[in-house]
């Protein structure tokens, strides 16, 4: 008997063996991989950018569903070389979705600068007309200071020409008048 129960010992643990070994062969999943968890850790980096939500939302949400769909095939099939594949075309869309988002960055800013410039532009021209508009005036002022002076000599000179002309006419009716005595003496001699 004892050789009979050594007989079924070995075989039930022979049997016992290879039922272990069999279920955990067919249970045995393989680890998780690790471009998996990259890719979802850059999709939760690009997603917490407000800049990225909100200036490259399709490409952040192509970057959500390839990251959903290698889930679910990990999930579903266990496909490590699919989920690796979709997993990296998940982290290569995430880092689109930042690289759009800061080119409209950029592009944003560009304006604005654009914007800026034209308002620098347009301030300094404003002065410059500003400064094309006081030399203007000073000008005008000076060439009514000088039209003033042109003015008031034209009207001594007048008045010195007529002032002479009379002091001219009264020398000559003075000679005149100094001559007609002696004309009226050498006349009645």
């Amino acid at each position: 008997m004892r050789k009979v129960t050594r007989k079924y010992m070995l075989l039930y643990l022979v049997i016992s063996t290879v039922i272990g070994i069999s279920l955990v062969g067919c249970s045995h999943t393989p680890p998780r991989p690790a471009e998996l968890d990259q890719a979802r850790l850059a999709y939760a980096e690009a997603r917490d950018n407000p800049q990225v939500a909100s200036r490259a939302p399709v490409a952040l949400r192509e970057a959500e569903e390839t990251l959903l769909r290698a889930e679910q095939i990990w999930d579903k099939d266990k496909d490590v070389r699919e989920v690796q594949n979709l997993a990296a075309v998940a982290r290569q869309r995430a880092e689109l979705a930042r690289a759009a988002a800061a080119q409209k960055q950029a592009e944003a800013e560009i304006e604005e600068l654009g914007g800026t410039r034209d308002r620098l532009l347009l301030d300094a021209r404003t002065r410059e007309a500003q400064r094309a508009q006081e030399q203007a005036e000073r000008a005008q002022r000076e060439a009514d200071q000088a039209y003033q002076q042109v003015r008031s000599a034209t009207t001594q000179n007048t008045q010195l020409e007529r002032e002479l002309a009379y002091t001219k006419e009264e020398l000559a009716a003075k000679e005149a008048a100094a001559q007609a005595p002696a004309k009226r003496r050498t006349r009645t001699r």
